[in-house]
């Protein structure tokens, strides 16, 4: 005999079959939603791709920033900025370089204008002398150039690195690790690769420039200047037309409280390392008697850089030691940025540099 179901039990079953259809029929929608969307014309297909995917216009979509920080707006046509390049012609905004996040134990870098002077003042020569030695730069700016040569087919420039493993952050970093030793064998991430870069400028505006790429800090850091004190002379026997040598490194800024500092400027609209001219004396007791020329030199050089872009360069540094200048006369040890600064805004600095350099030459040179 058959059991017949109650009136209460109907009822509950009706309810749970019911509230399983509803499940299936919700489950076999959202399993449908592709199929749908790819049957849609293409122009729809992709809106609706990024409805789903949260990057439409009823999406939340993820911001994006400049690079430096700071946040812009999106106009329906935006308005295309030129900006002059080093050569005095245009050039095209680059893309903003996506901003890497810091880790939980990764270090903040501080950008600061090391110039003496804001990029709405007047330039002015200004000398940080650590010599017993009284300077006037106004005075050796009015003394007459004090390298007499040609400029012809002939290498003119030697490039060289005494501390050739001087490196770089990476490009859109405002930071470091605690573990960052600020050094690198790979020429393509420090002084190195910089160097070439202005060796290929110089070369472009017509100063014959030979870049010696030899790291000379490898072997033994505290016999770097002995070492490139033999590779400028061997470029110097090799090629009897140089008159001036380039000993670029990249400088390290901290301040009292050990905060990563990059000295940075913004030229014809981009970042840029600041550069200091370093001059050599002989008041550590190296045979240097001729180190005036040298600072003549430099002063020229600073006032160049003065006129033709204000605040790339930070003052002149005078020095006890001689860092190998009294080989030539239009020597000068040139700091590129700092530590804090990027290859890229390393790279910017020297290409404004290179014009300065060059205009420098040819204004006082056959």
């Amino acid at each position: 005999m058959k059991r017949r179901l109650t009136v209460a039990q109907r009822q509950a079953l009706t309810k749970w079959g019911c509230l399983v259809l509803s499940v299936l029929l919700l489950v076999g929608a959202f399993a449908a939603i592709p199929y749908i969307v790819n049957a849609l014309p293409q122009i729809e297909n992709e809106t609706m791709r990024d409805i789903l995917n949260g990057n439409g216009a009823m999406g939340n979509a993820i911001p994006e920033y400049p690079l430096g920080g700071g946040s812009f707006e999106q106009s329906s046509e935006p308005e295309e900025s030129v900006l002059p390049d080093e050569n005095g012609g245009e050039f095209e905004p680059e893309e903003p370089i996506p901003i890497p996040e810091p880790g939980e134990y990764d270090l903040p870098v501080t950008s600061s204008n090391l110039a003496w002077y804001e990029a709405t003042e007047t330039p002015s020569l200004n000398i940080i002398n650590k010599t017993k030695f009284s300077v006037a730069l106004d005075e050796l700016l009015s003394k007459p150039f004090p390298i007499d040569a040609e400029i012809d087919d002939s290498p003119l420039v030697l490039i060289i690195h005494t501390h050739g493993s001087e490196s770089y952050l990476e490009n859109g970093y405002e930071f470091y690790s605690p573990e960052e030793t600020f050094r690198s064998r790979d020429i393509g991430k420090n002084v190195v690769h910089i160097g070439e870069v202005l060796c290929e400028k110089l070369n472009s505006l017509g100063i014959g420039t030979v870049h010696d790429k030899t790291m000379y800090d490898l072997t033994d850091f505290n016999k770097s200047y002995n070492y490139s004190r033999e590779g400028i002379k061997a470029a110097l026997s090799e090629y009897p037309t140089i008159r001036f040598v380039i000993d670029l490194h990249r400088d390290s800024v901290f301040d009292s409280n050990e905060n990563n500092i990059k000295p940075l400027t913004v030229l014809n609209g981009k970042n840029c390392a600041q550069l200091m001219l370093v001059v050599g004396t002989n008041q550590g007791g190296s045979d240097h008697p001729d180190w005036r020329d040298n600072l003549t030199f430099a002063t020229h050089l600073q006032q160049k850089m003065n006129d033709f872009y204000p605040t790339l360069a930070r003052p002149i540094n005078l020095r006890t030691a001689a860092f190998n200048q009294a080989l030539a006369k239009g020597s000068v040890l040139l700091e590129v940025g700092s530590c804090g600064n990027t290859l890229e805004e390393a790279e910017n600095a020297v290409l404004l540099f290179a014009q300065a350099y060059a205009s420098l030459l040819k204004e006082n040179l056959k």
